[in-house]
Formats: C-alpha cells, structure tokens, sequence
C-alpha cells in the first residue's frame, strides 16, 4: 500500500511525502527524519518517528513547522 501510495504522489507530482510513523518500518521506503530538512511537527513526538521522503529534488524542501488541523487533537 505504501508503494502505491508514493506512485501515486509522484504522479501527483508531489515533492514531499511526511509521515508520522515507525522508522523501521518507514526507512525501507526511503524515508528520514524529518528533522534533516528542517521539518518538526507542533508537538512533542520522537525525532525518528516524523519522517519525510523528497520525491523531487529539483527545487529546496521547505522548512518549517508541520500544524495539523485541530481534528487530529494534536
């Protein structure tokens, strides 16, 4: 699921893909600490455990706080 979900985000033409999950599990994808781009979430979560994936490395990730909507409680 995860595989088709990044196709579809490339063909989407996305440039970033975050998630907030196991890094164990997420790294077979790809994916690092968010943290290395500048990216944190608005919340108190382990470092390894938000991760980003650039999907398109042909302009700079953008930095910055990731605010989610106040449905998720966070």
């Amino acid at each position: 699921m995860v595989r088709a979900v990044l196709e579809g985000a490339r063909w989407y033409s996305e440039r970033l893909v975050l998630v907030l999950g196991h890094p164990e599990y997420y790294t077979r994808f790809g994916f690092v600490p968010a943290s290395r781009y500048g990216i944190r979430p608005s919340f108190e979560v382990p470092d390894e455990a938000m991760m980003a994936l650039v999907l398109d490395d042909s302009a700079p990730v953008p930095r910055g706080t990731i605010e989610y909507p106040p449905a998720f409680g966070v």
